[in-house]
Formats: structure tokens, C-alpha cells, sequence
């Protein structure tokens, strides 16, 4: 079965300017955002979006000194009045797609000419745009209706944003045939609506034997993208959640062509290919379903990370000189295991959103993973215990730090300091979660064999850019998700492109100091096992080209490196 996703799917540039300007308002801001109707038609969004402070309230509702925020499809132009005079804060998210047609109706409306709107005379959109009609306004949504305008001097015919091309043109013919030259046109369809239908009909033409569209049932767009699909007799999923997908409409698929309405988050749309990926699989060889069933539980329960953390700290003592000491290795495979356990733990709630399938995994066995998680720290200290003092209670530390962060009062505490930028370090956890590594496979290892300064330099150096790069693939991974559920990690405070570069200056940095030094050592060997940096480096600017992904097999790429190490590990130590 293949799974082919629409070029052009999921927010438009309006509902994304929208929906990033209110999830800033909201991680920056205090109080509540009052908008009236629903900001983008899509529940789910919405949902999230209420819990955090959006009060969505009808029309009329009293704004006096309160912040509120218009729509993306714009509202109409008294009541847009009436709230510049009496909110204590406007944010206006009109798209402005919209604003160009309120711009246009007002300009030629100012100078006489009567107004045809093409469109459902009962969507937001419109409602809006009517209000800007001065000369006179009728709403037409099929041919038939051109024929009964009324008269006037001369016409100007504008578009709903959303509304159908085909139909569009089909009506301004007619329109044409009766008005003449006294009809200007403006075709205001946005091009976002255009390229989704135009995908949706070529992948028909290609032969899809299944259209699944994800989006609200209540957004005209995405209504419009199933009908098209059923239109043309092929079986249509018009879905809201991958949670609604039958397994059944699957079973003798070749072609899945997956769309998104114009108000569909990413992480939605991300939840449904990794549904779609896994019926995929279920309806494949069964030994390639058992075993991306095992590769799933490694990575979502981090028993990858947990093995690699092992064979690092071996490569630690190993580039010193020093043999192996496994029993530090074993206590640094159980620390990282028990530390991301914990960390999942206490985020329960959060994935939920952001992955459910990471959410059900740890939400049916939180009890079994967490009793397993206390267990398995316990014995990574008996491992420890009996090393130096200073590496024994710097072991201690770690634990106790690993597990505290993660947990929801020390959050509040570190907010309650208010220092925005320790709020914000704490937020992202990267740099907390690089430096236990760091602090678990590099630098304990080497100070417990008595390693010399430059080994204690370039090590770390390496274990520092790898992971740290490890870390930001994973939040950019999660990034869909995290945006609306406000959480800060450092794509989202910073922003892509600055994480990008941030990432990759880190990374060359690292890779370029342990370089260095280890060339200086005599053991250039060891410069093998860099090339797992570089491969993060590539992954690094792959990802970002990409609007949406499945995120476990994009996850499974990240992990895959630490298999490579391993190996380039191995190599290089058989040299």
C-alpha cells in the first residue's frame, strides 16, 4: 500500500501567521484572549488552544478592556469598529487573503459598482466581506443564480477565499454572458485552496483507491477536497483525528493519497500518516510488522539510547587507553534508561497531544515502566558504588538531578525564581539532557580510569555536539505538536532557521575540537567514530525540509545513528 501525502496540505499561510501570533501571545503574555466564533475551523486546535486561555464567544459578547483577537476569516466591519473602541487590546489575525477582498469590495464600492460575492452566503468569510459593500452586495454560489442579480451600473465580482475555482469560473462565465463589460473581476480564490483541489484531483486521475482528508467537518475547504473524491466515486475518509481512520477501508489499497484542510495542524496530520504507516505494516509480511513493532517499543521506551549509552562509555575509556570498564558502562546504560523513563513519565499528559501513540504506550504500562525505572537506578548505583568519592557522588548527583527535573513542582519552582532565561533553559531541556550524558558516558569514565587532560577534553567534545544534535532532531521532530501545546523547547523560542544554524555551528564545533586533539594524541583511529556527527548534521537539514513527517520513522533515523556509532566503534577499535 502506498501512502502518498498532498504537496500543499495543512495550515495555510494565514491560519499559520494566526495560530503562531496567539501561541506567542499566550507563552509571552498573561490572561485570558477573547475571540468571537471560532478562530480556524478546527476543533481540536481550538480545544487545545481554550485550555491555554482562548474564550471563543458569540458575536455581541461584551470586550470592554479585554484582549481580543479577530479570526482569520475576518469579521464584519462595524463590529471590528465597535472593539477598536472598546478592547483593552486588539490582535486582528484576519488572513490577509481576506483583508485583500475587504480591501478591493471597499475601493470599488466607494465608487459605485454593486458587489457579487461567490460563495456560501453563510460562512464567517463573508459575513465579513458583505459588511464592506456600501453599493450594494449579492451572494451567488451556483451558475444557475447569475441569472438573477439585480440591476446596477456596474458590477464587480470577488470570491470567498475558500470557494471552488471550477465553480468560480463556471459562475463568472454566466455572469459575463448577462453583464457584459459593465463586470470587473477579481479572482480572489486563494492559491492554497487551488493547489490542494488540484492535488487531490491529479492524484484521482493517477488511479488513488483511497482520498483520506483530515481537517474540521465544519471548514469549508476541507469539505470541499472530500467531495471531490466522492464526486469521483472513490472511496472518501473525511476525518478530524487518525483516531476516526477504519482499518478496514485499507485492506486492499494500493494507493492512499492523504490531504489536509487549510486549518489542519501539523501534528494532527503527522498522527495519521504514522496510523496510516502502521496499517500499512499490519497488512504486510508479518515478521516486517513484528519487527517494526520491536523497533517501535526500542525507541519509544529509549532501550536504544540506553544500549548505545553503554558502548560510549566503553569508547570513553577506550580512546584514553584504558580497557573497558563495564560496570561503569551497565550503570550508564541503566541511568540514561531510568532518566528518560522518569522524564516520560511526568509528561504523561503532554503526549497525549503531541504523540499519541508514545502517550498510549507509556499511559497502559506508567506503573511498570516507572516501578522498572526506580529499580533500575537503584542498581545503577550499586554499580557505581565502591569508585572514588568524588565519582561516586557526582554519580549520586546526576540521579538525583535526573530525576527531580523532570518532575512537575521543580518546574514551578524554577519559574517562580523568575528569571525568564532560566525558565526558558529549563523549558527546552537540551542543554540539560546533553550535559547528563555528557557528565553519565564521558567525563565519569574518564576520571574514574585516570584519564590525561586531553582525553577528558575531546570526549566530552564529541559525546557534547552528537547528543546535543540528537536532542534538537527529536524537538524538531515534535515540533508540530509542541507549538500548540505550548511547550518551549528550542525551535520554538528560537525558531527554526536560528535552531538550524545554532545546531549545526554546535556540531562542527565539536566535531572540529575532538579533531583536533585527537590528531594531536596520535590515535587518529578514533576520528571514525565522528562520522556519526556528520550524519546528524545531513539528517539535521533533511528534516527541515519537510512540512510534516511520520514521526516514529523519523525518530527511528535519529536513533539509527547510534547503531552507526556503535559499529564505527567496533571498527575502530579492531585497528
Amino acid at each position: 500500500m502506498k501512502i502518498e501525502l498532498s504537496p500543499h496540505s495543512g495550515f495555510c499561510m494565514g491560519v499559520r501567521n494566526a495560530v503562531l501570533r496567539i501561541v506567542n501571545e499566550m507563552n509571552t503574555g498573561g490572561g485570558d484572549i477573547y475571540v468571537h466564533g471560532p478562530i480556524i475551523h478546527n476543533p481540536q486546535t481550538i480545544a487545545i488552544l481554550q485550555k491555554r486561555g482562548l474564550v471563543t464567544v458569540p458575536d455581541g459578547h461584551p470586550t470592554e478592556g479585554k484582549t481580543v483577537a479577530v479570526r482569520t476569516h475576518g469579521i464584519p466591519r462595524p463590529r471590528l469598529r465597535e472593539i477598536r473602541e472598546s478592547a483593552g487590546r486588539l490582535i486582528n489575525l484576519t488572513c490577509p487573503r481576506v483583508a485583500n477582498v475587504q480591501a478591493i469590495i471597499k475601493k470599488h464600492s466607494g465608487r459605485g459598482y454593486f458587489t457579487i460575492i461567490t460563495g456560501d452566503d453563510d460562512h464567517a468569510e463573508v459575513a465579513g466581506l458583505k459588511s464592506y459593500a456600501s453599493s450594494g452586495v449579492r451572494v451567488i454560489s451556483t451558475p444557475d443564480e447569475a441569472g438573477d442579480i439585480q440591476e446596477a451600473e456596474k458590477y464587480i465580482a470577488v470570491s470567498q477565499t475558500t470557494f471552488d475555482r471550477v465553480l468560480f469560473d463556471r459562475i463568472i462565465t454566466e455572469l459575463k454572458k448577462r453583464l457584459g463589460d459593465r463586470l470587473l473581476v477579481f479572482n480572489t480564490i486563494c492559491d492554497s485552496t487551488h493547489n490542494r483541489q488540484e492535488d487531490v484531483a491529479a492524484a484521482l486521475k493517477r488511479g488513488t483507491d483511497v482520498l483520506v482528508v483530515v481537517g474540521g467537518r465544519n471548514s469549508a475547504n476541507t469539505r470541499r477536497l472530500a467531495d471531490l473524491g466522492r464526486e469521483a466515486g472513490v472511496r472518501t475518509c473525511h476525518i478530524e483525528t487518525a483516531e476516526e481512520l477504519d482499518e478496514g477501508a485499507f485492506r486492499k489499497s494500493d494507493h492512499v493519497f492523504v490531504t489536509a484542510g487549510a486549518s489542519t495542524p501539523g501534528w494532527i496530520i503527522n498522527n495519521v500518516l504514522e496510523k496510516l504507516f502502521s496499517i500499512q505494516y499490519r497488512h504486510g509480511n508479518a515478521l516486517v510488522n513484528f519487527m517494526k513493532k520491536v523497533l517501535e517499543f526500542s525507541v519509544r521506551t529509549n532501550v536504544i539510547s540506553a544500549l548505545s549509552a553503554f558502548f560510549i562509555t566503553s569508547f570513553s575509556a577506550v580512546y584514553a587507553g584504558f580497557d573497558p570498564d563495564y560496570r561503569l558502562a551497565a550503570a550508564a546504560s541503566l541511568y540514561i534508561f531510568s532518566m528518560y523513563t522518569f522524564n516520560n513519565y511526568f509528561t504523561i499528559p503532554h503526549l497525549k497531544g503531541s504523540n499519541p501513540y508514545k502517550y498510549n504506550l507509556y499511559s497502559r504500562n506508567s506503573r511498570i515502566l516507572l516501578a522498572l525505572a526506580v529499580l533500575l537506578t537503584a542498581a545503577s548505583l550499586a554499580l557505581v558504588f565502591g569508585r572514588s568519592t568524588a565519582v561516586t557522588a557526582a554519580y549520586i548527583v546526576s540521579v538525583l538531578f535526573g530525576v527531580v527535573y523532570s518532575m512537575p513542582f521543580f518546574k514551578n519552582m524554577v519559574n517562580a525564581l523568575g528569571i525568564g532565561l532560566l525558565g526558558k533553559a529549563y523549558a527546552s531541556k537540551v542543554l540539560a539532557t546533553t550535559f547528563g550524558w555528557v557528565i553519565i558516558t564521558g567525563i565519569l569514565p574518564l576520571v574514574s580510569a585516570g584519564a590525561g587532560a586531553a582525553a577528558l577534553a575531546a570526549v566530552p567534545l564529541l559525546i557534547f555536539g552528537f547528543i546535543f544534535l540528537r536532542n534538537i532532531l527529536l524537538d524538531l521532530i515534535a515540533l508540530q505538536g509542541d507549538l500548540i501545546l505550548g511547550r518551549e523547547t528550542l525551535p520554538i523560542l528560537a525558531g527554526t532557521k536560528a535552531t538550524k544554524w545554532l545546531a549545526a555551528i554546535m556540531g562542527v564545533s565539536s566535531l572540529c575540537g575532538f579533531t583536533t586533539l585527537t590528531i594531536c594524541c596520535g590515535t587518529p583511529v578514533y576520528l571514525i567514530p565522528g562520522v556519526s556527527t556528520l550524519y546528524y548534521l545531513g539528517l539535521l537539514f533533511y528534516i527541515l525540509k519537510l512540512e510534516y513527517l511520520a514521526a516514529l520513522k523519523f525518530e527511528f533515523l535519529v536513533d539509527l545513528n547510534l547503531f552507526i556509532f556503535v559499529g564505527l566503534y567496533w571498527f575502530s577499535s579492531s585497528l
